[in-house]
């Protein structure tokens, strides 16, 4: 057969090293010609790489899955490096040596290392039959574009399953914030679901195997984490830790294998010892429990149900060594899980308690790329070729980036601006503006699909108060509202339009406020429940400074808590969104607001709910519980007012 070009697609593409934009590799392919047949095209572009100064430096390593197996007869390569140019340029120029690998991934058959010459399409034979191509290269020195020459010999066959109808939870879970162990006991109540950071070493003493814990007290002798769990569950709060280890990640390895299980024993025994003690299971080997000195050993104490091994490991700004790449971040899950499906004894969560929830570690944004690659890991290094956690977790703030002309775009800010030195802004927009729900679809249709018993939870979003151009994400004020009323409006949007698409648990970034909130620039120093200075009473209670936003999330937890989402009813205003809710004894809770921000108004707006008497409950500074009144029921319609601020309308 006639060798012929495969076009190469971004959804074909596997993000081994989990940066940068490799779909740019074959972005050109109707502009590149076809050397093979020496058909002439354009001198391909050289795109701009390396979000981060260590990136560069890096080997770049990505995978091709063709979807069929193909006759691999050549490849083409567009160098663009120049060997004259002064040593201080050369980064931006290209490619030495390209090495290619096809086969089985993680033990493949062909390994060939591909050197092209100088600005110019360099052929190679590459005689091999493939479903899977593998390329890496310094990417200081990428190439511009890469051609891929063949035939397809047979198709494969994929089952793709039918998208499964998602049932929706009770929402007793799902309003959380991120909140720490010395939190005062009212801002903790604001919610049903507090992630709760605290980073490993304050408990841990790492040692492998024979890793210990130190909980109560920890080992600073701050804090006592079995008395601060328990005082949660008392209080119905659902806690879920997330053991991060700040700038010192977990003991990691990077040699080329750096994604081997084996790296991550310590933090791995570290779960296993933690859910011993503050899961449900009490069928544990005492002599199996390893405690720091003077620590009294405690089995199945059933305080937590679920926890987050890091936060944020795909996090770029910290650099190589805190950097998880896809594949790293799959094994260090398969070890969190189950000890890499118990290779290693007494390490992971699943073999201290098999129904205990771990989520995977909470990611920088939502990345269904990464996921894919995290899953194309476990497909080929564990036996049961299962993902190694329960819950599908991510961030995302959204926001917009304005240029110099004022052009702006949408992005997630905290994935975009890092100390931007340039002359760009960066603001907060509401959750509508910035696409939330669209956000989540190519995760939810993955899930649905392949998963469906898997949670997704959103563990960071918000907005900050100070109203500084200098805070990318500020909620800043307009028409009627202060900055303080637009940050607590549109936490309560977002947790509504989060429910409406069955994110199970849905945690606000944060509980305080870092510093001054006139000073606090930057990202998040201002984005808490409560303002600096966070003075506690003696009685666990704060004195004042609550922000609007703790009275708005109070209101709405205690309204949606006993609540399943029942669905969305349509609106005969544009402006307007309305969800139904229904609690335990079958009443219904109408959410209704104008999704715009802008000042937009609609008065008398006739909401069609049956018969019933019905309250309308409304958002208010220093109202636990919000603001009641009655409405008149006439003949199954009720007149509200809507504004950008939801309010409720609530059967009796």
């Amino acid at each position: 057969m006639k060798p012929e070009k495969i076009r190469v697609t971004p959804d074909m593409l596997i993000n081994d090293f989990g940066v940068e934009r490799i779909e740019n590799y074959f972005c050109e392919f109707d502009n590149d010609g076809d050397p093979l047949y020496g058909v002439e095209g354009a001198a391909p572009q050289i795109h701009q790489r390396h979000d981060h100064w260590w990136i560069g430096e890096s080997d770049l390593c990505f995978t091709v899955d063709l979807g069929a197996i193909y006759q691999i007869t050549n490849m083409y390569i567009f160098n663009n490096y120049d060997e004259h140019k002064p040593e201080k340029d050369k980064h931006d120029y290209g490619v030495r040596k390209v090495k290619v690998k096809m086969g089985t991934p993680f033990s493949w058959e062909y390994n060939e290392e591909l050197a092209p010459e100088v600005r110019k399409w360099t052929g190679f034979e590459t005689k091999y039959e493939t479903q899977y191509i593998n390329f890496s290269f310094n990417n200081n020195q990428a190439p511009s574009e890469i051609i891929i020459y063949g035939y397809k010999v047979r198709d494969i066959e994929k089952d793709v399953p039918e998208r499964a109808v998602q049932t929706f939870k009770k929402l007793d879970k799902f309003v959380g914030m991120n909140a720490f162990v010395n939190d005062a006991d009212d801002i903790c109540r604001a919610v049903t679901y507090i992630r709760e950071y605290h980073p490993w070493l304050w408990t841990v003493v790492p040692d492998g195997e024979n890793t210990s814990i130190a909980m109560s007290p920890s080992l600073n002798k701050a804090w006592d984490f079995d008395e601060y769990y328990s005082r949660m569950k008392r209080f119905g709060i659902n806690v879920c830790p997330t053991i991060s280890t700040h700038s010192k990640r977990t003991p990691k390895d990077l040699s080329p294998n750096s994604w081997a299980p084996e790296n991550f024993l310590s933090y791995a025994c570290m779960l296993f010892q933690f859910v011993a003690r503050y899961g449900s299971n009490k069928n544990i080997d005492p002599s199996l429990i390893k405690v720091d000195e003077g620590q009294e050993i405690k089995i199945g104490m059933g305080v937590l149900d679920a926890v987050e091994p890091l936060n944020e490991p795909d996090g770029t700004w910290l650099g190589r060594e805190q950097y998880f790449s896809p594949f790293e971040m799959a094994s260090f899950l398969s070890m969190c899980y189950d000890g890499h499906e118990g290779k290693y004894k007494n390490c992971g969560v699943k073999q201290a308690d098999p129904n205990f929830l771990m989520s995977m570690s909470g990611g920088a944004g939502l990345s269904y790329s990464r996921l894919k690659a995290v899953e194309f890991w476990c497909k080929y290094n564990r036996k049961d070729g299962k993902l190694p956690f329960d819950v599908i977790n991510a961030h995302c703030y959204c926001g917009k980036k304005l240029d110099e002309k004022g052009v702006a775009e949408l992005v997630d800010v905290n994935l975009v601006d890092r100390g931007d030195q340039t002359g760009n802004i960066f603001v907060g927009v509401s959750p509508e503006e910035g696409h939330v729900v669209a956000n989540f679809d190519s995760i939810r249709d993955w899930r649905d699909r392949y998963y469906p018993n898997m949670e997704i939870w959103l563990t960071e979003f918000g907005w900050d108060t100070n109203q500084s151009y200098k805070t990318s994400t500020s909620a800043h004020a307009y028409a009627e509202y202060t900055g303080r009323q637009v940050q607590a409006m549109w936490l309560v949007r977002e947790y509504l339009l989060l429910s409406s698409i069955g994110v199970d648990r849905a945690a606000m970034y944060m509980s305080r406020d870092c510093g001054p909130e006139e000073t606090a620039v930057g990202k998040y120093g201002s984005s808490g429940l409560v303002r600096f200075p966070i003075e506690i009473a003696a009685n666990n209670v704060i004195q004042g400074n609550k922000k609007d936003s703790f009275y708005y999330i109070y209101t709405l937890k205690e309204t949606l808590k006993d609540c399943t989402f029942a669905g969305e009813i349509e609106s005969t205003n544009a402006n307007v969104k309305i969800f139904k809710y229904v609690n335990d004894e079958g009443k219904a809770k109408y959410a209704i607001w104008c999704t715009t921000s802008d000042g937009t108004k609609v008065p008398g707006y006739i909401l069609p709910v049956g018969q019933g008497e019905y309250s309308l409950v409304e958002f208010g500074f220093e109202q636990y519980k919000g603001k009641w009144s009655n409405l008149e029921n006439n003949n199954g319609k009720v007149v509200v007012n809507v504004s950008e601020c939801p309010v409720f309308v609530v059967e009796k």
